[in-house]
Parts: C-alpha cells; structure tokens; sequence
C-alpha cells in the first residue's frame, strides 16, 4: 500500500468521524420549535406534498400523507437540562411507528420529557425503504439530510 494512499484513506477515517460526530451538531443551540409549522417533503419521499403539525411545550402533533398502507418513524429530536448543569443535552425520541392508511395519511401525537424539555426538529423516516431515508422534516428541504 502506497504511502499517499494511506495518508488519503486516514484523512477520510479522520474527516468522516468529524462529520459524523453527534457532538459537533449540537454545538450550536438550535431554537425551540412552537405553535405551527411544515415538515417538508424530502426529496427520497418521492414527490409527496409537505405535512403540517403542531408544538405545544413537549407535546406535538404531526400530519403527512405518504405512501399508502406503509409505515413510518415518527421521531422528536429535544434537548433537556438537568438541574445544576450548564449545557443541555440532546436526545431523540425514536420508534414511534404509524402506518398510513388506504390513502396514505397519518397523524401522530406525542410527547417528550425530561427537566426542561424542549422541542427542536421532528422528522419522518420511511422504515420499509432499503435505506431507512428521511422522508419529512421540520427543519426544511435542507435539513434533509
């Protein structure tokens, strides 16, 4: 193995991990959502139209119409701050799954908790697609990521 090869293949290990480093997304403080908002369709959801919901405190409310009689991964992305600490820490409520119905509509309510919980991004996942992609988001069509 070459010496250049080596050094390209460790430098791609090392930037990935950067990339990848779930630390590094929470470094900045990303705002609470609230009250009304559109979770974008995500271009692997093939074309489906945006869906809507609410957030009210650590309760939330999501509505998309996807493929009919599939399932999806609702999930919650929030952070917390325990009493005393400093920096909040970040979580996902994951698992929520609802299956659409004849039409391809679904609705799910849930609610996240822990000291001082707060709501940042909700986003759909496809479970039956090969790759598990994210199909709606909160955080807009470039949040698809």
């Amino acid at each position: 193995m070459s010496k250049i090869f080596r050094t390209v293949v460790a430098s791609s290990v090392i930037g990935g991990v950067a990339l990848l480093n779930p630390l590094s997304a929470h470094a900045k403080n990303p705002a609470t959502l609230s009250g009304t908002y559109v979770m974008s369709a995500c271009p692997e959801a093939g074309g489906a139209a945006d869906g809507s919901g609410t957030v009210a405190g650590t309760t939330f409310t999501i509505t998309i119409k996807g493929l009919p009689n599939n399932t999806y991964d609702f999930r919650a992305r929030y952070s917390t701050l325990a009493a005393g600490a400093t920096k909040r820490s970040f979580s996902k409520a994951r698992d929520v799954l609802v299956a659409t119905d004849a039409a391809g509509n679904a609705t799910v309510k849930g609610t996240v908790s822990g000291p001082d919980a707060k709501i940042y991004r909700l986003d759909v996942v496809d479970v039956t697609s090969p790759l598990d992609y994210l199909a709606w988001t909160s955080d807009g069509v470039a949040g698809c990521d």
